[in-house]
């Protein structure tokens, strides 16, 4: 009896700390008397909106939006987070001392500390007369590495299979982790993170065999380069690719930590390959559903091929693919997280233009499908897929304004942008002229949706090789 009593106590006295961790969190900053945004009420302790936050996000943002205005808190995951929309989001983006998107991502998952910093022959080997890929976003990710990786790493390694299928699945192998709700959060804002470290830093895992088997593959390569740089001196001839750009901008007297440049190399695989390969599936889908566009997009494929006499396409002649452009940058506006781009506030506090304020460390988020899919911003037909909206608006994929978000905004929009475009032109070019694509199901293909993400269906895409 006297145990059981003891478990009770021991068990009421956690739950009283957790509550008092809570209640602390919450009235940090508040000493500053700031006039932070409306906090939405919720029902329950400690979780918050949490619940509400990922069970039907869309409709619980637009109604909290409508209740509570332009800007608005939410307490998720043991922490207050502030939300903007169309009106306040340049101000998160134009105040590059306030608010960094850097900082928040850190916050997120930190695991690596500080950080500095056309198809060939593979893709007929992989497709051959018809092929059913199910779900076909891993197919995609192993195209999308091929030529990542020869960017990346050059040419004594772009054609390692054993590395380029660590490129394409390096990132597959880590979203579950990132998945995992932060529950540990209800009890400190950063125990989730912490945790997390841990289990790929130390414990055996996937994403831990393909950093391993990254490190091991750059190392000799590296070595090579700085003996060769420090040989030769002004005369060294840099090879072009980010791996050498790594090499320059991280080495002390000829010798470099290659932990660092094999976390490098892995947040621009993270970037790059997995972020490219869910817009190229994505496109896929949108192609089958709205097939009413297809014969436009095609015949300007096969003007372009007709009147190319190069077995590659120089950046302006894929820069001539502007029915393809157009319809990726309406891919990409529809097919957007309704909740993303989170920066975290630097300064002692910031005070938007209709007289709210948030406090140091705040993280402040934007309300990108609110963004994408106004009316004023869009035109009234912001709900419906149009392949040909940005046609004749001189306004590319890669240009980042205020209704389109994709790639951010401001001093900090997404420098690979272009380079992710024309990879996904010239993939799309290279499969509208090969296949017939259909759908393995007579529905529409929808998006995966988890909380405030999106991710590309694993309905199965059919490829009919077609005749010469």
């Amino acid at each position: 009896m006297g145990l059981i009593l003891n478990d009770a106590y021991v068990q009421l006295a956690f739950i009283s700390l957790i509550m008092l961790i809570s209640f602390v969190l919450l009235r940090r900053g508040k000493h500053l008397n700031l006039k932070e945004p409306p906090l939405v009420p919720y029902k329950y302790p400690i979780i918050g909106h949490t619940i509400d936050y990922y069970k039907d996000n869309e409709n619980f943002i637009k109604k909290c939006h409508a209740e509570y205005g332009e800007i608005f808190s939410l307490y998720l995951f043991g922490k207050v987070q502030t939300f903007v929309g169309k009106e306040l989001f340049p101000e998160v983006f134009r105040n590059h001392n306030d608010f960094c998107f850097n900082e928040a991502g850190r916050e997120l998952f930190n695991l690596f500390g500080k950080v500095f910093v056309t198809f060939d022959s593979s893709t007929t080997q992989l497709i051959q007369i018809i092929l059913v890929l199910e779900p076909p976003l891993k197919f995609f990710q192993f195209i999308i590495a091929k030529p990542i990786a020869a960017t990346m790493v050059g040419e004594e390694l772009s054609d390692d299979k054993e590395l380029v299928n660590s490129f394409a699945n390096v990132t597959t192998d880590f979203i579950p982790f990132l998945s995992i709700p932060p529950v540990l959060n209800f009890i400190h804002p950063y125990l989730h993170q912490q945790v997390m470290i841990i289990v790929f830093k130390y414990l055996n895992n996937p994403f831990k065999m393909h950093r391993e088997l990254i490190k091991k593959k750059i190392t000799p390569v590296i070595e090579k380069r700085l003996r060769e740089m420090k040989e030769s001196g002004d005369n060294y001839v840099s090879p072009i690719d980010i791996l050498q750009r790594y090499t320059e901008l991280l080495h002390k007297d000829y010798t470099i930590d290659i932990d660092v440049v094999t976390d490098n190399m892995i947040i621009s695989i993270f970037a790059s390959v997995y972020n490219t390969s869910n817009s190229l599936t994505f496109c896929l889908h949108e192609l089958v559903n709205n097939p009413q566009f297809l014969k436009e997009i095609l015949e300007e494929q096969k003007q372009l091929y007709k009147s190319n006499e190069k077995s590659y396409y120089s950046t302006e002649q894929i820069a001539r693919m502007e029915k393809l452009d157009s319809f990726i940058k309406e891919t990409l506006r529809v097919n957007v997280n309704n909740v993303a781009l989170q920066h975290k506030t630097l300064s002692s506090y910031f005070t938007f233009s209709n007289g709210y304020q948030v406090p140091k460390g705040r993280l402040v988020n934007i309300r990108l499908g609110e963004v994408h899919f106004d009316k004023e911003l869009q035109s009234q037909t912001a709900d419906e897929f149009n392949a040909f909206r940005y046609l004749k608006k001189n306004s590319p994929a890669t240009r980042a304004d205020n209704s389109f978000l994709t790639f951010g905004l401001g001093k900090h929009t997404c420098p690979g942008r272009h380079f992710a475009v024309n990879e996904i032109k010239v993939a799309l070019h290279y499969l509208l002229l090969n296949y017939d694509i259909k759908k393995s199901t007579s529905e529409k293909i929808k998006p995966k949706i988890y909380g405030s993400f999106k991710f590309p269906s694993d309905e199965g895409l059919i490829f009919e090789k077609k005749s010469v």
